[in-house]
């Protein structure tokens, strides 16, 4: 069982990069410490980390296995349906593996199991699906260059100065606001050509955010080059 979770976790792991956030260090502390709890028995500590802490990130492993454990009823009762519901967002990225467990899964489900499965899912992918995420990643973005104050610290290389990115007061180089477009730009990227979600009713949801995108864009063209 172990080299099938651990060939998930591989898989999902290098497939279509998703242009999120770096793991901190926080983040790698969690996730060493979640396989910890899982490999020792602790399935219902180590669900709750999966659940409340990983998954929300865009942790496709980690929604993995809060399906896996659901469906196991490890650390909760068995459930198929709230199992189903994971794997359908753990497999958004077009994963193989991930792909063949949620389609192993739902041969297995009646009709009517499946649809109770899809509307758990349809509130699962409102809240950290992954174009949730991209677009809120996409705003913090947004909001660091509309609030660009970079200043040249006294007695710096003129050539190369160092910026203070206000108001935090971290130190940031010369080429700060323009790595920071380029991220910007890939998300964008993303959301159009890697975000998709099909068989479920959501067009409201989804309408409300491609006018957040479309407005964001215009407002990115309009701001003033780095």
């Amino acid at each position: 069982m172990l080299a099938v979770l651990l060939c998930v976790a591989v898989s999902a792991q290098t497939h279509k990069p998703f242009p999120g956030d770096t793991a901190d260090q926080r983040t790698l502390r969690l996730q060493e410490r979640v396989e910890e709890l899982y490999k020792a028995g602790d399935f219902r500590r180590a669900l709750l980390i999966y659940e409340n802490d990983l998954a929300p990130t865009g942790d496709k492993y980690a929604q993995y296995m809060v399906g896996y454990m659901h469906l196991n009823g490890q650390g909760t009762t068995a459930d198929r349906t709230e199992a189903m519901a994971w794997y359908r967002l753990a497999s958004e990225r077009d994963d193989s593996v991930l792909d063949k467990a949620r389609d192993e899964l739902a041969v297995a489900m009646s009709p009517a199991d499946l649809t109770a499965s899809n509307q758990i899912f349809v509130e699962l992918w409102k809240k950290i699906g992954d174009s949730r995420l991209i677009m809120e990643l996409i705003q913090s973005d947004m909001s660091i260059l509309r609030a660009r104050t970079g200043s040249r610290i006294p007695g710096s290389i003129a050539t190369s100065p160092s910026l203070i990115y206000r108001p935090t007061g971290e130190l940031v180089g010369p080429g700060y606001y323009r790595e920071v477009r380029i991220r910007l730009q890939a998300r964008l990227n993303y959301l159009e050509t890697e975000v998709t979600v099909i068989d479920i009713a959501m067009d409201s949801d989804d309408e409300d955010l491609r006018m957040l995108e479309q407005q964001i864009k215009e407002e990115l063209a309009a701001l003033s080059q780095p």
